[in-house]
């Protein structure tokens, strides 16, 4: 796929958050491979990413500051999140909290300062799920943080392109990420089987056989920021291998 993409974002500079692992780390990897020039942030960062904690908004702010201290930005992909699962019954206030304000108030401090900032033809790109289009048991705060994304995506969206700013959000399904990889083995230890055993259920759920590979969310975002997704707004595109919603 790398040949598709060469030079598709040339000369823009995008802020991926969310960038040191899984999809986030894929997005900056497909954005630079596509001629952009990538900006990366993370709670954790690398040697070559700046620190953010996106629910916090003195952080983000600085976060968007050092992104711009040598240009300015033309994209922005909001990749980072949490996810947590967890019967209602045992679901700790101190959990719902901590998922919605990385999740969702995350989202909003991040696209508020994308709106500030990004010029016309600048585009900001939400990394949300399906679960922000239909919930399961268990989920509680994962999909009311994401079901919340998805209607801020609808929000901003319609706001921004009346100044030429396109806003629109990916809903993966399941995607092959060091996250899934952890959540796959403690549904294993939980049912008592194999952690290959559990991975070939989750494969087995999606009509096309597997899950995604982190490299085909970031392909999708690649297409959003580009001049082929031009008309794109305010939209949620699901990814998940045509497993009905």
């Amino acid at each position: 796929m790398s040949g598709a993409i060469e030079g598709l974002l040339g000369g823009r500079h995008a802020l991926v958050t969310g960038a040191a692992s899984g999809i986030g780390k894929a997005v900056a990897e497909r954005f630079e491979a596509a001629g952009a020039t990538v900006t990366r942030a993370d709670l954790s960062p690398t040697d070559i990413g700046i620190c953010v904690d996106v629910s916090d908004e003195e952080s983000v702010l600085a976060a968007f500051d050092s992104a711009e201290a040598d240009r300015p930005l033309t994209d922005v992909v909001h990749s980072a999140g949490v996810v947590r699962f967890s019967p209602i019954r045992e679901l700790a206030l101190s959990e719902w909290r901590r998922i919605l304000d990385v999740n969702l108030t995350g989202s909003f401090l991040v696209g508020r300062e994308a709106a500030r900032r990004l010029p016309a033809g600048g585009t900001l790109t939400f990394i949300s799920s399906v679960g922000g289009l239909r919930s399961d048991a268990g989920k509680a705060a994962y999909t009311a943080s994401k079901f919340g994304v998805t209607a801020l995506t609808q929000a901003i969206g319609r706001e921004l392109i009346v100044d030429g700013i396109r806003v629109n959000a990916v809903c993966p399904g399941g995607v092959r990420t060091p996250m899934s990889d952890r959540t796959i083995e403690l549904e294993a230890r939980r049912d008592g089987v194999s952690a290959a055993d559990k991975r070939r259920e989750h494969n087995a759920r999606v009509p096309r056989g597997r899950l995604a590979e982190a490299d085909e969310i970031a392909d999708v975002c690649v297409f959003l920021a580009s001049e082929l997704a031009g008309h794109v707004a305010a939209s949620s595109l699901i990814v998940n291998g045509g497993d009905p919603i």
